[in-house]
């Protein structure tokens, strides 16, 4: 992790402002269904249950609610602002909400820690690239062309995919760029019987995708055996590209949060942390896209606080990250990527957020990742876990495996299948794997002691231990052979 606090264009700049720091993160794993995307559940319980006694009652439902809610722009900032408020909480003690704060706008906490010497007030938020990229105008559309879809031929809206396309080009303005996309979009006559007259057609091989043009909107529509997810079943090649250094949603995060920290009664620092839940624009802080006139995120956080009056003093940005191979393959682990950004001729030290990072637990995910699997339903309690690997040992005598505790349990309690448990604990006989249990069974070995290896609060899941050992139920008598009767004892000695 890459420290660099940026003063603003025109602020003083010295080398202490500059220092590398770096936290090793755990090892990433690929998820299965269940639990939060950024942290673990059994780390969201501890860090809460910790700060718990410095939230007020509705604060904690509130809390709770938002981590708990299906909704991916409730879920992932709420992860932030508890793992932030925690973090904070670790380097002394700290006032969430405080009552005190003069203008009625609450600021998420109080802290004279984070800046050592002087008091803060801190606003935590989060950004996605969701309407910088239209996901909600596009999934409008969609949805109302799977309607449309449905009543003319039941259920074949589940099948469809839409591709908006995009225009680009000179102007005296300079190079625009935008999705053919229409908010107001509604599904007329023609469009809907051009619609059912193309399902008809779904049983010959040589059909073409349907275009549909209505105005701004421009797609084409394809169809899939399988069924599309509402959250997946649209895309825009344009990536989403901020042209503007106030027209975007990292602006509009910085504006309502430096209006939450106004007050003329407080003389101390204005911070606001911000979170990456899927935004380019924090991911990739110093980069704009290809396209002529794109801005950066450092960009944009930069021109805000040169504006008169900015009431904002830090702005600390947190991006999860990992390192990339030359075939841009993940390599090594994920850490928090930290940006400081400070007002023009703001000077402070940088320590306490170092330590505020160092406390925070490693994210399982980018936050574009995270941000995925939240809309893939990659919270609920009642989903299939998040699966450990499966370890296997073996020596002379006898062979150790270990799988996980939770697709166990999955399978004793019907979430799994016989089929679907030895897929998920690589158990199934295939012509590159064979089933290991079956195989020591086979091998005259039984089960000898079974354990259970916490996985800690990083992982929502156990490891089963199970070590397997020669016994005549399962194997050839033999002359060479001691077993226990259980009581200590030896029922049976090596014969002579």
């Amino acid at each position: 992790m890459d420290w660099q606090v940026t003063p603003n264009l025109g602020a003083r700049s010295t080398s202490k402002f500059r220092p590398t720091y770096s936290i090793v993160a755990g090892v990433h794993r690929e998820p299965l269904y269940s639990g939060m995307p950024i942290f673990t559940r059994r780390r969201l319980q501890a860090m809460f249950s910790e700060l718990e006694s410095h939230l007020d009652e509705a604060k904690g439902k509130d809390l709770l609610g938002r981590l708990e809610n299906k909704r991916v722009e409730q879920v992932l900032p709420a992860e932030m602002e508890l793992a932030l408020l925690w973090g904070l909480f670790q380097l002394g003690d700290i006032d969430v909400e405080p009552h005190w704060f003069g203008n009625g706008r609450l600021p998420d906490a109080f802290s004279e820690m984070l800046f050592p010497g002087y008091s803060a007030v801190v606003e935590i938020a989060a950004v996605s690239d969701a309407s910088l990229a239209q996901e909600d105008e596009m999934r409008r559309t969609a949805a109302l062309l799977c309607e449309a879809a449905n009543k003319a031929r039941r259920g074949s809206g589940h099948h469809l995919h839409f591709q908006f396309g995009e225009e680009s080009g000179f102007t005296p303005q300079g190079y625009v760029r935008g999705r053919k996309v229409d908010p107001e979009f509604s599904v007329t006559v023609d469009i809907a019987e051009q619609l059912a007259a193309w399902l008809q057609t779904l049983r010959d091989t040589s059909r073409a995708p349907l275009s549909i043009q209505k105005g701004r909107t421009d797609l084409v529509v394809t169809w899939h055996d399988i069924k599309q997810s509402h959250h997946s079943n649209f895309f825009s090649s344009m990536p989403a590209e901020a042209y503007s250094l106030t027209d975007n949603p990292l602006h509009s995060t910085l504006k309502a949060k430096a209006e939450q920290l106004e007050g003329d009664d407080f003389n101390g620092i204005r911070c606001l942390l911000l979170a990456d839940a899927g935004s380019r624009l924090l991911r990739h802080i110093d980069e704009g896209m290809r396209s002529p006139g794109t801005l950066s995120g450092s960009e944009i956080i930069q021109s805000f606080l040169m504006n008169a009056g900015c009431n904002l003093d830090v702005v600390c940005v947190f991006s999860p990250h990992c390192d990339t191979n030359f075939m841009s393959l993940p390599r090594g682990s994920l850490t928090w990527n930290v940006r400081v950004f400070a007002r023009p001729g703001f000077a402070l030290a940088i320590d306490g957020l170092k330590q505020l990072a160092a406390v925070l637990p490693s994210p399982r995910f980018e936050g574009y990742q995270a941000r995925s699997l939240q809309q893939q339903a990659a919270y609920a309690t009642s989903a299939r876990g998040w699966y450990l690997g499966t370890h296997i040992s073996s020596g002379l005598t006898k062979m150790t495996i270990s799988i996980s505790a939770r697709a166990f349990l999955d399978l004793l309690a019907g979430r799994l299948t016989t089929d679907q448990f030895n897929q998920m604990v690589g158990m199934d006989d295939t012509p590159n794997s064979v089933n290991l249990f079956r195989l020591c069974l086979e091998r005259g070995e039984v089960i000898s002691a079974i354990k259970i290896e916490p996985g800690g609060l990083d992982e929502d899941d156990d490891r089963l231990v199970v070590e397997f050992s020669t016994d005549p139920s399962a194997s050839r008598l033999s002359r060479n052979m001691r077993i226990s009767d259980g009581s200590g004892g030896s029922k049976n000695h090596e014969e002579k």
